[in-house]
């Protein structure tokens, strides 16, 4: 009797503990069982890209997801060029753009850097459960610098803030302070003929909510893929403006999101993320080139940027046995790991700029790198690490023996 005592309280513990952890993690947990297949896309290359040189024959073998443009600045024999011309989603290294844009808009007087910022405005852009953490960490690492002052923020601190966390909301708020002709002052003044400008957050992941646009996922793709570029700029522009500004409408969005996230499946929202706006490597490496020559803005533009895109220098101390200076900003999100960096070798003094986007990854593939940060030290990597440079520099010779193959 007092064993089956013993096995009954203990059973009764273990449901009761279990039924805790599971329903306190229910939502994480059901959403991975309604992605279990998509868990197993690229799962064959896990095991081979535990290291870096593994990483780089994925590279070899997945053109369609990579572009790679590294130059050593001064050196042009040192260009390493894949499927750089390429357009790939941008996700928040767009953010690089609205940084651009206030360095301008500080230097000709538009904006102080001093001016006061209300957190609580710029919470009304975060949506729920999309990189809702990012907006908490974001919040508590300014709360820990000093940085907030009642429920303020300067903007100078906030543009520090979004070039190292990629804050979707503070994405979100500082695009709708700016004057929208920027974005053809951008586009037309720094030769950014193959970039798609910056939209707000909030509009691309509603615009690609099954639920909210009451489409199917292949019917949103379908109908915004060859509808002209401005609609859809105007829809997500729409759909971010009235989030914010009408109270029932928002109210019925969070709703929603509460109980469904954006109601689609990991592989659809990773298909979906293809309506963001996009790039080439080609293009935003030059652009970074032209920034840190001072070549397409002025010095004061130039030196704002790079201080602003330091912020790894800083929180990342273990990265200065590697580089004298090192500036970056990455990306990651479903099927998606991008970095724009500039470093300079502690071995050999050179400074490399560099763009790199990975996207359209398999689920279970992303997942390994993301985890593992592996975009990020990969780049790095093509930096100050001969052996890495000249593997991807075979990796680029065979590819081009290859198209030249198969024109």
């Amino acid at each position: 009797m007092r064993i089956l005592k013993f096995f009954a309280a203990f059973f009764l513990t273990a449901v009761v503990i279990f039924g805790f952890i599971f329903g306190m993690n229910w939502k994480s947990f059901s959403t991975f069982i309604d992605n279990r297949e998509a868990m197993a896309e690229g799962s064959e290359w896990v095991e081979k890209t535990y290291s870096l040189r593994g990483l780089s024959e994925y590279i070899a073998e997945n053109p369609q997801n990579v572009s790679i443009a590294s130059h050593v600045i001064g050196a042009p024999d040192s260009l390493i060029l894949y499927q750089s011309d390429v357009p790939r989603v941008m996700g928040t290294t767009t953010n690089f753009l609205i940084l651009l844009a206030y360095a301008l808009e500080l230097d000709n007087g538009t904006y102080s850097g001093d001016e006061m910022i209300d957190w609580n405005e710029v919470s009304r852009y975060q949506l729920p459960d999309v990189d809702q953490s990012v907006h908490r960490q974001s919040f508590r690492e300014a709360q820990n610098r000093g940085w907030i002052e009642g429920s303020t923020i300067s903007l100078q601190n906030a543009l520090r803030l979004l070039a190292e966390f990629n804050d979707l909301a503070l994405s979100d708020f500082l695009w709708w302070k700016l004057d929208g002709a920027i974005w053809d002052h951008l586009h037309k003044n720094f030769n950014l003929d193959n970039t798609e400008m910056p939209l707000p957050f909030s509009g691309l992941y509603l615009a690609i909510s099954p639920g909210i646009q009451e489409l199917p996922n292949d019917g949103i793709i379908g109908t915004w893929t060859d509808a002209p570029h401005e609609e859809w700029r105007k829809h997500v522009e729409n759909l971010s403006h009235r989030f914010v500004t009408d109270d029932e409408e928002r109210e019925r969005i969070s709703e929603y999101l509460r109980r469904n996230r954006l109601g689609n499946s990991f592989i659809e929202e990773r298909n979906a993320l293809i309506l963001f706006p996009k790039t080439t490597a080609n293009e935003m490496v030059n652009l970074l080139k032209d920034i840190w020559n001072f070549s397409s803005v002025n010095e004061s533009v130039g030196r704002q940027m790079k201080n602003w895109m330091r912020w790894p220098l800083e929180q990342q101390r273990e990265i200065r046995r590697d580089f004298t200076d090192y500036g970056a900003m990455f990306d990651n999100r479903l099927g998606i790991l991008n970095g724009i960096d500039f470093g300079t070798s502690s071995y050999t003094g050179d400074t490399t700029v560099q763009a790199i986007f990975f996207d359209r990854l398999p689920i279970a593939f992303w997942f390994h790198m993301s985890s593992n940060h592996m975009h990020q030290d990969f780049q790095q990597r093509l930096i100050y690490d001969p052996a890495m440079i000249e593997r991807m520099k075979r990796v680029v010779q065979q590819h081009n023996e290859m198209v030249n193959l198969n024109p």
